[in-house]
């Protein structure tokens, strides 16, 4: 799974009971724009970011650190998560993480964000970011596949940065596809925008001709999807992937120019099929609006330091929209 899926992969409703802050588009487009900047100056490259390390258990449970230090951002964060293969007693999520944050040069802790927080936050924000650079300016239809918080946060990073005629959601629970697309309706006649939603009948359907197409889900054979999909459509691929098996097929990854946040981790959790991929700076180098007229797949597996640009987006303000550091020392 990427990490996006591995920390985000439940389906709790906005505002739900312990659900995470909903951010907004203009907080999404704010750390979007954070990430660039960190890209373009160097600082990501500054940043000493081990590969994380997972601890599994007899049982089946994983224990996840992802630490990353920022001489830039003067901060050192390690997101920790602990994994449960289902629901226990006392426990209402499988998934449960946390991020400690401190300052890089003092050592001082400078408080703790919530794992899932961090987490929605940094995915929707870089899924805003790389559709910007990647899909065409008059972008106008988008397919989700999926209906969990993955894909909500998918919603909420392309329509950040797109103006959407048409949005179409298909997942295998036809009950959750309906309620997310209920919520997509709500939140597009909040913004004042006229989309029109619809819960398609395939995966195919939710494809074919699309010009963005986000695809989070939990499959591990390649999806359906290659066919329908114009030349110049980009896909954010956010779901599972292992080295053997992936939600798009080898073909698409071939035939597309392959994105991700670091070539190394992509590699190792991916496999040597996303070893001619190119990690997010080069679209800013010279002559990266090529992008927007070619096939391309955002195929994420996380990596720390966005989760580092994310902390120091969120603690460089004054409880910014219900998002705070708890547990700071005076």
């Amino acid at each position: 799974m990427t990490d996006c899926m591995r920390m985000a992969d439940r389906a709790a409703a906005p505002g739900a009971p312990g659900a995470s802050p909903a951010p907004s588009p203009a907080l999404v487009r704010s750390l979007a724009g954070a990430m660039r900047d960190a890209l373009c100056s160097g600082a990501v490259g500054r940043m000493l970011v081990p590969p994380r390390e997972t601890v599994e258990d007899a049982a089946g449970a994983k224990f996840i650190s992802m630490p990353a230090v920022s001489p830039d951002h003067d901060l050192y964060v390690n997101k920790v998560a602990t994994i449960v293969a289902s629901p226990v007693p006392g426990r209402r999520a499988t998934v449960t993480s946390v991020v400690p944050v401190f300052s890089a040069s003092t050592g001082r802790y400078l408080g703790t964000l919530d794992g899932d927080t961090v987490t929605n936050l940094k995915c929707a924000a870089v899924t805003a970011l790389v559709t910007d650079r990647c899909a065409a300016p008059d972008s106008r239809v988008l397919g989700i596949i999926g209906s969990g918080v993955q894909a909500r946060q998918q919603y909420l990073g392309v329509s950040a940065v797109r103006d959407l005629a048409e949005v179409r959601v298909w997942s295998r629970d036809a009950g959750r596809a309906a309620a997310f697309a209920r919520d997509i309706e709500a939140a597009a006649a909040a913004a004042g925008r006229k989309t029109d939603v619809v819960v398609a009948g395939s995966a195919e359907d939710a494809a074919r001709g699309a010009d963005i197409l986000s695809t989070a889900t939990t499959s591990v054979r390649p999806l359906p999807i290659g066919s329908g999909l114009p030349a110049h459509a980009h896909i954010n691929c956010m779901g599972a992937h292992t080295t053997e098996s992936r939600e798009v097929s080898a073909e698409l990854l071939r035939g597309s120019t392959v994105i991700v946040e670091d070539l190394r981790t992509a590699i190792a959790e991916a496999g040597e099929s996303h070893a001619a991929a190119i990690e997010l700076d080069a679209l800013f180098a010279p002559g990266a609006g090529e992008f927007t007229r070619r096939g391309t797949i955002f195929a994420s597996t996380g990596c720390a330091y966005l989760d580092l640009i994310t902390c120091a987006h969120l603690a460089g303000h004054d409880d910014i929209e219900g998002f705070r550091l708890t547990g700071a020392a005076p």
